[in-house]
């Protein structure tokens, strides 16, 4: 996993340690893709990332606002040029 979207977690699935927690914030776009800029940048040159899954700590539908532009910085040719394919968000329903 790559990306955590939020501190903590309001779903309150039984089978997940962050749901105990409760929300404590969202992440902001620039600070989602920090993340993955910080990552690039500890890939050795000969493996270069290549996939990024919206996974762990938080629902990233919840953060709908702030995934949505880090989504389409992530595809931007101009910025991380990630393809679509080789991204993952994974949710446990939320429809935003």
């Amino acid at each position: 996993c790559v990306c955590v979207c939020q501190v903590g977690c309001k779903m309150g699935c039984k089978f997940c340690a962050t749901g105990t927690m409760g929300l404590r914030g969202n992440l902001m776009s620039g600070e989602i893709l920090e993340q993955l800029y910080w990552a690039i940048s500890v890939c050795p040159p000969d493996q270069p990332l290549r996939n990024v899954v919206f996974m762990g700590m938080g629902e990233p539908l919840d953060n709908y606002h702030n995934v949505l532009p880090a989504l389409r910085a992530m595809t931007d040719v101009k910025r991380f040029g990630l393809a679509p394919a080789r991204i993952t968000v994974s949710t446990v329903g939320v429809i935003p």
